[in-house]
Parts: structure tokens; sequence; C-alpha cells
């Protein structure tokens, strides 16, 4: 069932299906982190908290530029890029990131382990709909979803070495939804803003 739906023809099923099991996985993770993690715990460990540094940008406009340049180079690389390279027994590879990085988002949240640390740990509750990062995470899922069908190479699974080509090769261009991947970088952007934002705030 869970299959059918995230590989559905329609759009905006396939997103809705992608985003459902994220944010359970996110609540998962962000209970679990609160509750037996301790704080900091993961603080300068990823490569997107590296580019980040710890310190603001001395101005709005280049906190944005930073924030969003760090976002669409990792929406290319990390799921538009794969999308195209490889599908896996029919997923494409693009979807697997952002069901990580609502995992790790939770656990972000869960150690207040963030470059620039929120005042303490944030409890699983509903303030965190005020934070950019989940219609972050939300943007790059339909991101993913938009450039499902791109893949130029199939695989039975994920840790195989046995691959072959899609016949006939899908055209990049033909294969991705404008629309959607249109609102997903304006969801991405939008809240790369209201990130920075709340940075130098």
């Amino acid at each position: 069932m869970l299959r059918r739906l995230l590989l559905h023809d329609s759009l905006p099923v396939r997103f809705a299906a992608r985003l459902g099991l994220g944010l359970s996985l996110f609540y998962v993770s962000w209970i679990v982190a609160y509750a037996l993690l301790p704080e900091a715990v993961l603080r300068g460990k990823s490569g997107a908290a590296v580019l980040a540094g710890t310190e603001a940008a001395p101005s709005l406009l280049f906190e944005f530029i930073r924030i969003a340049a760090i976002n669409l180079a990792i929406a290319g690389l990390f799921i538009v890029l794969p999308n195209r390279l490889l599908q896996i027994d029919g997923y494409p590879l693009g979807y697997l990131p952002p069901l990580l990085w609502f995992v790790h988002y939770g656990l972000l949240l869960g150690t207040n382990s963030f470059s620039v640390p929120m005042p303490e740990p944030l409890a699983p509750s509903w303030t965190v709909l005020a934070r950019s990062g989940l219609y972050e995470i939300g943007a790059y899922c339909l991101i993913a979803a938009s450039t499902h069908s791109i893949a130029v190479a199939r695989s039975p699974r994920l840790f195989s070495f046995a691959s072959e080509p899609v016949r006939p090769r899908p055209p990049f261009l033909a294969g991705v939804h404008k629309a959607g991947l249109g609102w997903a970088l304006a969801v991405l952007l939008v809240s790369n803003l209201w990130e920075a934002y709340r940075i130098v705030s």
C-alpha cells in the first residue's frame, strides 16, 4: 500500500505519502532525542553545519544568500542528481535523503544541536511549526516527488552492483513535474528567508 502511494502517478499523492512517512519518522526521533540523548551531542557534526558556521552573517541578505545556496546545493546534489542516476526497485534514489533529514532534524531539535543553538532543547510540541526546518525538508520531499521519473538506470536493490539502463532513456526536462518543482523551490526559499531572519534578529 505504501509503495503504491510513494510511486503513484499523481504528484500530490506521492508528495503526501512521502511527507506523512517523513513526519512520522521526525516525531519519533524528536521524542527519543529529547528523552534520552545529551544536549548538543550532534552540534557541528554534519556537513551542512560546517558550511553554515557558528556565527550569523552581518546582514539578513547575506545570511539568506548563504542559507539558500547551501539548501539549493543540497537539493541538487542529494535529491535531483541521485534521482537522475538510479532507481532502486522502482524507488528513485533521491527519495532516501529527505527521510534521513527528517530523522536528523528531530535529533537536532531534541538535543539542541544547532550551530546557532536555542536557549534549551525543544520539547516535542506544535511550536516546531514556527520554525523553518520542517518546511525546508517538506520542500525537499516535493523536489524528490517532482523528479521521480527521470532515472537513466535501475537496480534491483540498494546495495546491488547490478544495474541496467532505462530504455528509452528518459529526457531530463520531460520527466520533471515543473509546477511541482517550482512550488518546492518557492517554499524552500521562503523558508530559508524565515530562517535567516530568525538567526540575525
